[in-house]
């Protein structure tokens, strides 16, 4: 199981403290991971939940838990690419989008009345007009095949399939440069939303950055 980032939300979490969010987040995954004995779980960081307090529970979870490997920005698993996707607001380079997260961890928790704001939009469903109007697909798509290009993980590296989310919108096996891309959506009302299902190799680690030495940084 892949978990494509933005599982959490820090930023707009109604519990109490961002302490109980992080704890309560962390033993979701654990009680996740121990249902399922037998299932292999990497989880990918995205610009909600990549917060560096977050990162040191993640970590200390992978320890106690060997069945769980997580990645800050990009996961290669065979032929298939994972990322969040949060990498085509800007510059397409991971300097560039360390700084964006960067900045947003940075920012204040909103007012509570700013949720009930938020609670409103989703039930006018004004957030459907929003994404329709906002970065276009081959626009999104030119992005991500930059970024895999730079990263050594596009066709000419074996690469057949890209998996991501990030934009909310549903994207089922759409043809890029060479690579086919896949969206799920985004799981808030009125939006579309799907698990993926594919076939993966049986893999014993993931072939991308070094988590723990992320973690050190």
């Amino acid at each position: 199981m892949v978990l494509g980032g933005d599982i959490f939300d820090f930023k707009w979490s109604t519990r109490p403290s961002f302490e109980h969010s992080i704890a309560d987040s962390i033993a979701w995954l654990d009680d996740l991971i121990n249902a399922y004995p037998e299932c292999a779980f990497y989880y990918l960081l995205g610009n909600h939940d990549a917060h560096p307090r977050f990162v040191v529970e993640l970590d200390r979870l992978a320890f106690r838990q060997p069945r769980l490997i997580w990645q800050p920005y990009i996961l290669r698993l065979g032929t298939c690419v994972f990322l969040h996707g949060d990498i085509v607001d800007g510059e397409p380079t991971e300097i560039a989008l360390a700084t964006r997260r960067k900045l947003s961890e940075d920012k204040p928790q909103p007012h509570r009345s700013r949720h009930m704001l938020y609670d409103a939009v989703v039930q006018a469903r004004i957030h459907r007009v929003a994404g329709a109007i906002a970065i276009r697909q081959t626009a999104v798509l030119r992005k991500l095949a930059m970024y895999l290009t730079d990263q050594g993980h596009d066709a000419s590296h074996g690469v057949t399939d890209v998996y991501f989310g990030h934009t909310h919108r549903d994207i089922d096996g759409v043809e890029f440069g060479g690579l086919f891309f896949h969206n799920g959506g985004a799981s808030i009302k009125g939006l579309p939303f799907r698990i993926i299902e594919t076939k993966l190799p049986s893999l014993p680690a993931a072939e991308s950055t070094n988590a723990n030495e992320f973690a050190e940084q």
